[in-house]
Formats: structure tokens, C-alpha cells, sequence
């Protein structure tokens, strides 16, 4: 049995490298940028106007001004400002030549085209309400870096630059099988002895939630030549495969061994972590080999559709190009996830290995974020020789409260989770105030 940080070290040494596409700026959201992204301008392109309000000479605030122009946002100014006169501006405009300073609207009044003070207030002159040209960014600057996931903001980056194709990794196949012969489908009604199937729709929405593509294969019973027909066509179809049930040690837990007649190679079978010890994490290698052709291909294509578009978009150059080539890929081809039956347990594992992996291998960087919070109270519990990973809830005070836990199996704590708190091995109790550290999943 490993450390979780010995399991997350090893999933993470152990991506896969998924080639790169070209996608429509509309269906990039989630992905990870293939290539760094530059400002092809300055930001603002011109010095503009941060309020509605007039634009005027600083030396003359105070004085009553002529209006000689109306400037609104996408428009040119037509007339220079000098002595004796404003234009009247709005947000987002370009200041007039002459102009330095911008009174907001509301502390003026305009009367027979000239515009004057409300009050003469030297509060006025604190801040002059432009924003210049190139005061967010300059020209050339790397805005995004390459193996940025593409939130929000980074699509109003990729926007701002003129962007409506994106260079992306492509997302991988993963494919979800559930075993045991005790799981229905959700529309079926269970006997006494059974219970429906939750892992396999949780782990597909966790899996979209990625980007990735999802085959869902369903349920397979104990039995091993069912379940080496289903594992095989899932590693054939599917770049990752996650199994959840039969991976503990009972007399029909029978996936670790059919698992290796697969070809795959265990690299950890046991996770000293509480829910999810039985995880289990199996690789298949391939031989080294170069960047795809099809992949130097695509690249150099982009590098011409970008210079025909005028376009900065990363820096692709023939060394860059060169260094690709040279570039050895990582020998693992195909991977498994055999999670813990338990829905919780299969939830957790699930965001603390398989999505840092899934994001790795498209080339970008996920881990929860950790936070180190106080507890709201006093929280004990009995087995202290594993990390426990328990639901909590962040207060609006910035302390933490574990939520009603009955262990693995209880599902129902995760839906109202803000996060999970991990209590370290040997630590029985956690006092009112004594901090933990917390993962948010995002």
C-alpha cells in the first residue's frame, strides 16, 4: 500500500500525449491551449474615456467650458479641445486631441452648450478618468500561456486577439464500465438484494465536466470472460478506461486479474487513503516514437493561416518545429482506473487522480485547490492509520464544518459539500480552530 502522494506522483508521471487541433473559437471552453498566445495590439488601442462625462483641458476645470462635440464610443473626434472649450464624451471613447482630464457627467451641468461645475470641489482633480493606450497590455505580450485550460476570462483573451480558431490539444476517449452483479440501470426496479447504479452516470458527468469524450459501456457482471470482453473494448476504443467495483479482495473481485491478461501493467493496487484504498492505477506501454506526422503537418498549417490572417498566434518557428520533432512522446498508450465501488469513494478518486491526469495528458495542469482552514468544531475519528478525506462545508467566517458522513457508501453528504477536508494519518481529532487543509474541487 502507497502514500496518495506516492499514487498522485505516479498517475501524473504516466500522461499520455494527445496530438493537437484546431477548433472553432465557439467549442474551445474547457480545452487546453496548444500554443502561447501573444497580444497582436495594445490594450486599450487608444487612450478612452473610463466615464460618461466631458473632456477638457486639467488647467481649466472649474472654468466654464464651450461643448464643441458629442463623442460617442466607435467614434473618431472631429475637433481638437483648446482653451475655453470640452467635448462632451462617453465611455469607451477616444479622447479628443487636447483633452487630458475627463469630469464625470454627474458632477456637471451644462447649460446653453457650456458645461460648468456643480461645485467646485478640488475632489475633482484626484483622478483624471482616462485610460491609456497600452496601459493593460502592449503589443507582443504573452497574454496565455500554452497548457492554459480555457476558462471565461482566457476566451475574452483569445477574443481580444482576434481569435476565432483556436489551437488546442485534443480531448481523450474515456470509457466507463460498472461491475457487480447487484447494479441496475436507474430505470430498472431493484430486487431486495440490489441496488442501482450510480458510479457509472457520476463518473460520465465528472468525465464531460473535463472535456473529454465519454463511452458508456454499462454494466458487467462477475463474470471473468464478460469482463474481459468488455475491458478489452473499451482499451481498444478508448484512450482511458474506468472501471468502478470488483478491485477489493472478495471472491468475486476479479478485475486486477483480468486487467493484467490484458496487458496492462498494475502500478499500484492499494491507496493508503480513506475512501478509495482499493484504488487501482494500470498502465500500457508503447514503443517511443516521434510527433505524428499529421501533427508537424497541422502545425505548419497553422503557422500559414495565422501569417495570412495577420494573426500572433504563439510562436511557431521552424526551430520550434524542429524541437517538436526531435521530441519523444510519452511510451504510455493506454491506461485504467479501477475505482472503488463505494459512490463517494469512486467521486473523490476520480477528482483527485483521474482529472489531474486527464488534464496532464492534454498538456495542461489541474490539482484541487487547497486552502488551510480552521474548524468550526471538533471533529474525531477512529481509524487514524489513513489520509482521510471527509465532505465538508466552508463557512461565511472562513471556518469549516464537517458535514452528517456514514462513510463511502453515503452519497447524499457529497451533493451538499463545498469540499473535502484531509485529516493526515496518526491524527485522531481535529479541535475547534485548529486548521486542515481543504480541496476544492473546480
Amino acid at each position: 500500500m502507497i502514500s496518495f502522494e506516492e499514487a498522485l506522483k505516479i498517475v501524473l508521471e504516466n500522461t499520455q500525449y494527445l496530438p493537437h487541433e484546431s477548433v472553432k473559437l465557439e467549442d474551445s471552453a474547457g480545452r487546453v491551449l496548444a500554443s502561447d498566445i501573444y497580444a497582436d495590439r495594445d490594450m486599450p488601442p487608444f487612450d478612452k474615456s473610463a466615464v460618461d462625462g466631458y473632456a477638457l483641458k486639467r488647467e481649466e476645470l472649474g472654468n466654464p467650458l464651450r461643448v464643441v462635440e458629442n463623442i460617442a464610443a466607435g467614434y473618431v473626434p472631429k475637433n481638437e479641445v483648446i482653451s475655453g472649450t470640452c467635448s462632451k464624451i462617453m465611455t469607451g471613447a477616444v479622447i479628443p486631441a487636447g483633452a487630458d482630464f475627463v469630469v464625470m457627467v454627474e458632477d456637471t451641468i451644462e447649460v446653453n452648450g457650456f458645461m460648468d461645475l456643480k461645485e467646485k470641489e478640488e475632489e475633482f482633480k484626484k483622478r483624471n478618468n482616462i485610460c491609456y493606450k497600452g496601459e493593460d497590455i502592449s503589443e507582443g505580450d504573452l497574454l496565455l500561456s500554452r497548457g492554459t485550460v480555457i476558462s471565461p476570462a482566457a476566451t475574452a483573451i483569445l477574443a481580444t486577439t482576434g481569435l476565432s480558431v483556436v489551437y488546442v490539444s485534443k480531448v481523450p476517449v474515456v470509457g466507463i464500465l460498472s461491475t457487480g452483479d447487484e447494479i441496475v440501470e436507474p430505470d430498472v426496479t431493484p430486487l431486495p438484494s440490489q441496488i442501482r447504479n450510480s458510479n457509472g452516470w457520476q463518473l460520465r458527468v465528472q468525465s464531460l465536466s473535463t472535456g473529454s469524450k465519454v463511452k458508456y459501456y454499462g454494466i458487467v457482471k462477475d463474470d471473468p470472460k464478460l469482463l474481459g470482453q468488455a475491458l478489452l473494448k473499451s482499451t481498444e476504443e478508448c484512450d482511458i478506461t474506468i472501471i468502478t467495483g470488483g478491485v477489493s479482495a472478495g471472491d468475486f473481485d476479479y478485475v486486477p486479474q483480468i486487467i493484467t491478461e490484458c496487458g496492462f501493467k498494475i502500478l499500484f493496487d492499494k491507496v493508503s487513503v480513506q475512501p478509495g484504498k482499493p484504488s487501482t492505477f494500470a498502465v500500457k506501454k508503447a514503443y517511443p516514437y516521434e510527433y505524428p506526422e499529421d501533427h508537424l503537418v497541422g502545425l505548419i498549417e497553422e503557422k500559414k493561416n495565422l501569417i495570412i490572417e495577420g494573426n500572433i498566434y504563439g510562436n511557431i518557428d521552424n526551430n520550434a518545429l524542429q524541437q517538436k520533432q526531435n521530441r519523444r512522446t510519452s511510451t504510455v498508450s493506454k491506461v485504467i482506473f479501477a475505482l472503488p465501488g463505494n459512490p463517494v469513494s469512486s467521486l473523490i478518486q476520480f477528482e483527485m487522480l483521474v482529472k489531474p491526469y486527464i488534464i496532464k495528458s492534454m498538456g495542461g495542469n489541474y490539482l484541487p485547490l487547497r486552502l488551510s482552514l480552521p474548524a468550526a468544531e471538533d471533529f474525531t475519528r477512529k481509524n487514524t492509520e489513513r489520509l482521510s478525506l471527509i465532505p465538508v462545508e466552508i463557512n461565511p467566517d472562513g471556518t469549516f464544518s464537517a458535514l452528517r458522513y456514514n462513510g463511502s457508501a453515503h452519497i447524499a453528504a457529497m451533493v451538499h459539500a463545498d469540499a473535502i477536508a484531509e485529516i493526515p494519518v496518526g491524527v485522531k481529532q481535529i479541535l475547534a480552530g485548529e486548521k486542515a487543509t481543504i480541496h476544492i474541487f473546480r
